[in-house]
């Protein structure tokens, strides 16, 4: 028989949201990344990377449009519900939306297991202790106790935790916003390796960054935003002035 096309990890079908607070709206925007497969969203600050980061991860309305995860609309769904379907977010600032600071690290990394499980389900607290620990130490996280409060961290640390909480097996689509920003050579390049194993086991990616070389590195593909619409689309080999000429709006 005919083999059955496996849907997209993601998949925007027109969507528009109303004027956010990151940006301008987004508009009329089609997009899809396919399981295995990382696809860089290039843009000068500011044209709607954050909205489409915030759309997908519900934290801004569709307007119009629809919005599927793994095959299933979750155009009304809430984070919780789209975590379930697969969704991990590493987001733009690590310190305010990615982590809870004054909270302990087990507490921070129990967040998106806490987030998909039913509302009665037992939490054992001890356990999560015990995974939390396991998981950091996998990812190689300088820190003294899983009690400690996470704003000890450093930033290369911290982003680990992250990394850690969100790069699990069950995760279908990973949106990775500016996850290298501010961090060292060899925090960038763990960070780098975890994508392409990501990729490697099947997973689809988003990845956002300010930086051209690290998107053409990483990425298969790259659209490209300006003024919250995608305007250009490119496979490699990438051409930088090309990419840059669309980003700007002019003709190269």
């Amino acid at each position: 028989g005919v083999p059955m096309a496996v849907p997209p990890v993601v998949s925007l079908r027109g969507v528009s949201t109303r004027p956010d607070l990151d940006g301008p709206a987004l508009q009329a925007v089609d997009f899809a990344v396919q399981p295995g497969e990382i696809v860089g969203i290039a843009g000068v600050e500011g044209n709607g990377q954050r909205t489409l980061v915030r759309v997908i991860s519900s934290l801004a309305d569709i307007a119009a449009g629809s919005l599927e995860l793994d095959g299933r609309d979750v155009t009304a769904a809430s984070l919780s519900q789209r975590r379930g379907a697969g969704l991990r977010v590493i987001p733009f600032e690590r310190n305010v939306e990615g982590l809870s600071l004054t909270s302990p690290l087990w507490e921070n990394w129990s967040a998106g297991r806490l987030l998909a499980r039913p509302l009665l389900a037992a939490i054992s607290p001890s356990g999560l202790r015990r995974d939390c620990k396991t998981a950091l130490d996998a990812w190689d996280v300088r820190y003294a106790d899983v009690s400690q409060a996470a704003g000890g961290l450093s930033g290369g640390n911290a982003q680990k935790v992250i990394l850690s909480r969100e790069m699990d097996e069950a995760g279908k689509l990973i949106i990775a916003a500016q996850p290298t920003r501010g961090l060292d050579i060899g925090a960038t390049a763990f960070v780098w390796d975890a994508l392409r194993k990501a990729r490697a086991r099947g997973c689809g990616v988003v990845f956002v960054s300010s930086d051209l070389d690290e998107i053409f590195d990483l990425a298969d593909r790259v659209v490209v935003m300006l003024s919250g619409r995608i305007v250009a689309e490119f496979r490699p080999p990438f051409d930088l002035a090309r990419v840059g000429a669309a980003m700007t709006g002019a003709r190269a």
